[in-house]
């Protein structure tokens, strides 16, 4: 989150495939979360809203990762980071760090993330 809070509006309105700009990524991103700390709570899942400006997407989506640590299981929070991952690997072009592979415990984090990704309930 840190490196998306140096983004200028013009990185967060690049195209990102599959969901519109970078900056929709990272409200997918953020909606994502928000819906798995709502299902470990149980409670409703909520549409998170579109907040004006792309700059203040990286607080939305710490404060939705916030919510979900404090709230998620083992399994659900290994499965947000490998959804994270696979999204911070395409925006960033940059391998996901091997520490992270392991920590997760996944043979293939992009595939789980992938996985994930699909996942919408």
């Amino acid at each position: 989150m840190q490196r998306l809070r140096l983004w200028t509006p013009t990185r967060f309105a690049a195209q990102a495939p599959s969901h519109g700009s970078r900056g929709d990524l990272v409200h997918h991103l953020a909606q994502r979360l928000a819906d798995q700390a709502a299902d470990a709570e149980g409670q409703p899942r909520r549409p998170l809203p579109r907040l004006e400006g792309d700059l203040v997407l990286p607080d939305q989506l710490a404060v939705t990762a916030d919510d979900l640590a404090r709230a998620a299981d083992a399994e659900t929070a290994r499965r947000a980071t490998s959804h994270l991952l696979l999204h911070r690997h395409a925006l960033l072009e940059e391998d996901v760090p091997t520490g992270l592979v392991r920590a997760l415990g996944l043979a293939d984090v992009l595939a789980a993330g992938r996985e994930e990704c699909g996942r919408t309930a």
